[in-house]
């Protein structure tokens, strides 16, 4: 009796539970299903009852889903995975029920329905990429603003200090070596300033390719540093969205900027290639290294490379350990157009 109670209350929690719940032999032949599953299958009781499962899906979906219950079914546990029906995009749990003898006599699946979180998820990298490509145009604006403003002010600065320079007396020497040195000072700063500019958006990412705009960028900073850099690059790399090209630009820029002040480097690898859909970058060191588990050792400026690189559907990997260097590693898709 008691037992007969339990069973009945299972049964009824089963029907009432809000995930689709589906029970079916191990051909696929449906046993039992809950109202979740009816409603959501927009079928009745009666017509799911003794058909296929296989039958519910297209051809190449139905063909997953079998590899997935055999693999279930071979290991003798459940497994879970994501997969996507029209529109719907589910999680589901396909679990083998073994009888008395221990094998497997027939298979349960649990789905959830994930299409909010999944539209959520996607409404958020669209908000976070809307943010890094304002932060872009806002670094591409000052930067302009600095090279028309005081750029060619500075510039001008210099003229009209060499001009009067030119006009001075012999007996002005002590007045000739100020302005000398003014001028030295003014250029300086001028190199300093078209350094900032290239750290801000480098006006080569807007006109030549992106290995093109790397390698003048490890040749700039080998010069500045002292560094020894070794570049190698792709001949040939499909067209890179400008979203992407920065994406990539900032993590060589970031890893030359911890391996300068952070790792004490001396040698700085980098490679640059395009495989099988995506254009791969790679920056090795030969540094100090650090334990990448230790999560502040990221510093703000990786895990902000990590984040980009996510949400633009990437991969973004550092691997290091006390000693022996480090290595950044990035990948991106990248869409070819239609021939």
């Amino acid at each position: 009796m008691i037992r007969a109670i339990e069973q009945t209350l299972l049964q009824e929690l089963l029907e009432a539970y809000p995930d689709i719940i589906e029970l079916f032999d191990l051909d696929g032949t449906i046993l039992w299903v809950n109202k979740a599953s009816v409603e959501y299958r927009s079928k009745s009781e009666n017509e799911l009852l003794g058909t296929s499962i296989w039958n519910l899906y297209p051809l190449s979906q139905a063909a997953h889903r079998k590899t997935m219950m055999n693999k279930a079914i071979n290991m003798g546990k459940p497994i879970q995975f994501t997969d996507q029906f029209e529109e719907h995009w589910v999680d589901v749990v396909i679990a083998p029920i073994k009888g008395p003898s221990g094998k497997p006599e027939g298979v349960v699946t649990y789905t959830h329905d994930i299409t909010r979180q999944i539209n959520a998820e996607e409404q958020l990298k669209l908000v976070s990429l809307q943010l890094f490509t304002n932060q872009e145009d806002e670094r591409r604006r000052i930067a302009q603003d600095l090279h028309d403003d005081i750029g060619q002010s500075m510039i001008a600065l210099i003229l009209n200090l060499k001009t009067i320079h030119s006009k001075l007396i012999p007996d002005q020497e002590d007045v000739a070596e100020q302005i000398k040195e003014t001028i030295r000072v003014v250029e300086e700063m001028i190199r300093h300033i078209r350094q900032v500019l290239y750290e801000l958006r480098p006006p080569m990412l807007d006109t030549l390719s992106l290995a093109k705009t790397l390698e003048a960028l490890c040749s700039s900073l080998a010069l500045s540093t002292g560094l020894r850099i070794v570049f190698s690059g792709q001949d040939q790399l499909p067209l890179i969205p400008s979203a992407q090209a920065t994406v990539l630009y900032r993590l060589l820029q970031e890893g030359m900027n911890n391996a300068v002040k952070h790792a004490k480097a001396t040698t700085v690898w980098i490679n640059l290639e395009y495989v099988d859909g995506e254009v791969n970058i790679s920056l090795e060191d030969d540094g100090l290294g650090f334990d990448p588990d230790q999560r502040s050792s990221y510093g703000i400026g990786l895990q902000g490379l990590r984040e980009r690189f996510m949400t633009l559907g990437g991969n973004f990997d550092v691997e290091s350990s006390p000693g022996k260097g480090t290595r950044l590693y990035g990948s991106l898709p990248i869409d070819m157009p239609a021939k």
